[in-house]
């Protein structure tokens, strides 16, 4: 048997891609000038168009699917998801109680596959690849839905997938503050991930090993992820954030406590790029994992 590897390796996505024109313009300023590889975009939100017109500017972004099914608007009209959405095509916006309402009522899984297909086909139609899936609020690792997200990954030929396994003590090691939440939402997503990694193996998808950005979401500032950087774990890290350039009414009215200008500058830090090289941890993304496994090699990029 192998010795298990030692190599280190991180992705940095953001998310939320089309939200807003701070967001957009974050994305493509940290992505040119930072360590920004991937993006996760939102089909339905109000700058969807103008991100796409952004993503086609930058070949070397690694692009996903937000998948959306709390807090945004369906891609599919109301007609057609009718057990989804309200007259105005919005999702609910109860975390807690939408996740229940999925959970229970099985009947609403053909609609469910109907509008993630269509939010995937956002992307694809617009002749841009998708090279990974995650979700809103990480709804796609509900028990009920992950089995839906993986099938869809096999039938768009999407390689990749989001596990939401946060180390929740590493966590409150470095930002203390409401430890019972944060305890509660990492053993909760744990839980849900141990589940959806074993479908996704049966699926033949990529996940990442690790993550950071569940239980310290809108704050993920140069000296969260800098303090990070040395006890990273060996495997693939995603750390995921919400960047903007700039305050921005969308961004504010669904999370105004998000640190969204200092989450940029932390993608932009020269000394974060330092504290990840000393700690030997390398750049990837999701699209230079599908071809390393293809090859049988191991993905990962240097500093530049």
């Amino acid at each position: 048997m192998n010795a298990p590897s030692t190599d280190k390796s991180v992705i940095f996505t953001a998310d939320d891609f089309g939200l807003a024109d701070a967001l957009n313009s974050a994305v493509v300023l940290s992505h040119r000038r930072g360590l920004l590889s991937g993006a996760s975009l939102m089909a339905a939100a109000p700058r969807t168009q103008a991100a796409l017109g952004l993503a086609r500017t930058l070949p070397g972004l690694c692009l996903g699917v937000h998948l959306t099914l709390i807090q945004g608007r369906a891609v599919l009209p109301p007609k057609a998801v009718p057990l989804l959405v309200d007259s105005r095509g919005c999702f609910p916006n109860d975390p807690v109680a939408t996740g229940w309402r999925y959970f229970c009522r099985s009947h609403l899984l053909p609609e469910i596959r109907r509008e993630l297909a269509a939010q995937i086909e956002v992307i694809l139609k617009s002749g841009l690849p998708v090279w990974h899936l995650n979700s809103h609020l990480n709804l796609h690792l509900h028990p009920r839905i992950f089995p839906v997200v993986a099938d869809l990954a096999r039938e768009y030929g999407i390689p990749a997938v989001r596990l939401a396994r946060e180390d929740w003590r590493t966590t409150l090691a470095l930002a203390p503050d409401g430890p019972l939440p944060k305890i509660a939402q990492g053993l909760i997503f744990a839980w849900l991930s141990r589940g959806a990694a074993r479908r996704a193996r049966a699926a033949d998808l990529i996940c990442n090993d690790h993550l950071f950005g569940l239980t310290n979401d809108g704050r993920m500032t140069e000296a969260y992820l800098t303090g990070l950087a040395p006890r990273l774990q060996p495997g693939v890290t995603e750390i995921y954030s919400h960047p903007g350039l700039f305050a921005d009414p969308e961004l504010k009215r669904w999370a105004p406590r998000y640190r969204r200008q200092e989450e940029l500058a932390a993608l932009l830090s020269p000394k974060l790029k330092a504290s990840l090289a000393a700690a030997g941890v390398r750049l990837t993304d999701f699209r230079e994992l599908s071809l390393a496994a293809k090859k049988g090699g191991l993905a990962g990029r240097p500093y530049d």
